[in-house]
């Protein structure tokens, strides 16, 4: 197996496992949601943790293919992700693109579930400023006269 081969099969094997991460990220964040909501803090930090792991590894597997992309002369962006898939044998550079696609859907979810718990963390935020806030006006819990 020569260098172009290799390089390219690092390329379909990180696809598939960047899915498969990606799917895994999706369901984390979404239990995420459900520990936020309940202010879970150890099962809060204990998703975080696997979050943060998940995201480093996708990360390690972009900056790859970002490396590979240059090794092929191509711009480190969607197009030249489709030139280099397009360099697959055509059923395999299918499989690929289709991988590529959900990629993207997959990281979308991603971003839009992260938005969701950032809001939501940000609501807590306010709320418990709003609270201590309030607990500096001592009349807020003596006995008011009506």
């Amino acid at each position: 197996m020569n260098q172009r081969d290799k390089l390219l099969a690092v390329v379909a094997v990180d696809l598939e496992q960047d899915c498969a991460d990606y799917l895994a990220l999706r369901d984390l964040m979404q239990a995420l949601y459900a520990f936020l909501l309940e202010r879970d803090s150890p099962e809060i930090d204990r998703l975080n943790l696997q979050i943060t792991t998940r995201v480093e590894t996708i990360g390690a597997r972009a900056q790859r293919r970002a490396k590979v992309l240059s090794a092929f002369r191509l711009q480190a962006d969607a197009d030249g992700m489709q030139r280099l898939l397009g360099s697959y044998p055509d059923d395999q550079a299918m499989r690929l693109r289709q991988s590529w696609q959900q990629l993207g859907v997959l990281a979308s979810q991603c971003q839009q579930i992260n938005e969701r718990n950032g809001k939501l963390l940000a609501m807590h935020h306010e709320i418990l400023g709003q609270l201590l806030a309030g607990s500096h006006d001592a009349r807020l819990y003596q006995p008011q006269m009506y």
